[in-house]
């Protein structure tokens, strides 16, 4: 039964710039409108294809293919980082160019089973938390659509949906380096001194026009990964300056001029991140912005229990045992905990049938990732943002080993380590990334706790009886405490809440109704 949910709050400070009275348009500053031929989209989509004289092939748009024949039609996608949403409807089917149109264009309710997922499992905030049934349709994807619903087909490591020969695998140095931007590109590496942005600038090496930045916590300057990348950093003479990541920036909504497709962490501290980039790259000047997100899902790393499944199916229980063990004691979170890493590869698109359960979960990671990257360049950003580490060559290096292989080592990825070790003879591959932020987002909870307590206890979630605010809020107080980390359920609720907050701004709304 539908019911109206309030999304305001009392708390003052973080909340207060939640509370809109009127419609927000034009999202970035001086951004135009859609233009004729996007307000027209829906429209000429509505139409009833289904009874059409005859099959048909259609370049609706650059890089957007419609086949149709009798009651299917088939949505392909061949552009390199636009994304489209789809929504399928009695007389056709209806597409928006981004989220800001699908906000313009329909009236979103709250998914409660979709809110549910996402608190017990994490990843990015997306459309699907207020609209059940658009689909996205991703760069490099298919959608089939049919009297039988909707039904995708996602493979980001082919090109063009081709398949490929898994016997001739490259070097992971020299696939990197293919994926750059060419040289005449402004290059603002986010290096965080992890495995992922050292390769990247390994690749960069020798180029003009780059400039890396690592965000730190100015109260652990001396972090193991901020001393490896000023070494590198000197090391390949790459200019590098250090950007202060202050507990302020955190937990904050960012400006109207902010559009609603942004990830979900991202929605933390973007609005200072953004403003630096500008600073490193100079004001016009056309930029790239390289990170290494999608390392960690493509390799499995941190631990995952995909290679748990794999040593399960071949027989070797006790192997198997030993690694789910090391998964327990680094996530440090309780025995069923590492279960929950990353949905178990619950990622986009349907499985594929294969007697690897590990290669499949890995596959389903590895399309988590590429997801999650695609929409970056759909926010309205002043510059376009890379990730090399998902590029069709690398993701295809990645499945060549399988899940299972290193477990013995303790890492998935040791084959790049020493792959990239050889290749530029070096042993700056080899020492393990400790990470250096959890102190920040501490101090961030801190100093923000009864806003955010707030946010728990009169939001969504608990609106809805997601989550019993009563334990998110012992979670809250450990965290400002200083516990050894800032729970990831934690993390979910807040993530949800805050975009929950973003969006209402956005549409202008006090309250969500949700779904039947």
């Amino acid at each position: 039964m539908p019911s109206a949910r309030s999304m305001g709050c009392p708390a003052a400070g973080l909340l207060k710039a939640a509370t809109v009275s009127g419609r927000v348009d034009g999202l970035l500053g001086g951004r135009a409108p859609p233009n004729p031929l996007e307000r027209r989209m829906s429209k000429v989509f509505q139409k009833n294809w289904r009874v059409g004289a005859g099959p048909s092939d259609t370049h609706i748009l650059p890089g957007l293919r419609l086949q149709t024949e009798g009651d299917s039609a088939v949505l392909y996608n061949s552009t390199a980082e636009q994304t489209f949403y789809i929504q399928l409807e009695p007389s056709g089917f209806s597409l928006w160019s981004c989220l800001k149109q699908l906000l313009d264009g329909t009236h979103p309710r709250l998914n409660v089973e979709a809110i549910r997922h996402h608190l017990r499992f994490g990843e990015t905030v997306n459309h699907r938390l207020v609209w059940a049934g658009v689909h996205l349709l991703l760069p490099g994807s298919r959608l089939t659509l049919g009297p039988a619903g909707v039904t995708g087909r996602y493979a980001p490591w082919t090109r063009g949906g081709e398949a490929y020969d898994e016997s001739v695998i490259g070097n992971p140095a020299t696939i990197l380096r293919a994926a750059l931007p060419s040289e005449d590109h402004q290059v603002v590496l986010e290096f965080s001194g992890g495995t992922d942005s050292t390769a990247i600038a390994y690749a960069l090496a020798g180029r003009d026009k780059v400039q890396a930045i690592t965000w730190v916590d100015p109260n652990t300057l001396g972090a193991s990964d901020i001393q490896h990348a000023k070494h590198i950093a000197r090391k390949l003479g790459l200019p590098h300056r250090l950007a202060s990541m202050a507990p302020e920036h955190l937990f904050r909504l960012p400006a109207g001029t902010y559009w609603p497709d942004r990830p979900s962490l991202s929605l933390f501290s973007q609005d200072i991140n953004d403003r630096l980039i500008r600073e490193a790259a100079g004001e016009g000047a056309p930029t790239v912005v390289l990170n290494g997100h999608g390392g960690d899902h493509i390799f499995l790393d941190p631990p995952s229990p995909a290679p748990v499944v794999d040593l399960l199916a071949r027989g070797r229980v006790a192997e198997a045992l030993r690694y789910y063990r090391t998964l327990v004691t680094f996530h440090g979170q309780g025995f069923l905990t590492p279960l929950r890493y990353r949905k178990l590869g619950q990622g986009i698109g349907k499985p594929d049938f294969t007697l690897t359960p590990g290669k499949r979960l890995h596959r389903r990671m590895i399309q988590q990732a590429c997801y999650e990257n695609s929409i970056w360049n759909n926010c309205g950003l002043p510059y376009k943002l890379i990730h090399p580490f998902t590029h069709p060559a690398m993701l295809r290096y990645a499945l060549s080993h399988p899940p299972h292989a290193y477990v013995g080592e303790r890492q998935s990825r040791l084959p790049f380590r020493q792959a990239m070790n050889t290749h530029h003879g070096t042993d700056d591959f080899s020492r393990v990334s400790k990470g250096h932020l959890t102190g920040v987002f501490q101090r961030a909870i801190r100093l923000q706790h009864d806003a955010l307590a707030g946010l728990l206890e009169q939001g969504t979630g608990q609106a809805l009886a997601l989550f019993a605010a009563g334990e998110m809020l012992m979670l809250l107080k450990r965290a400002a405490s200083g516990s050894e980390e800032v729970s990831p359920v934690l993390l979910n609720a807040l993530s949800l809440e805050l975009f929950l907050q973003h969006w209402a701004r956005i549409l202008g709304v006090s309250t969500w109704q949700t779904a039947t």
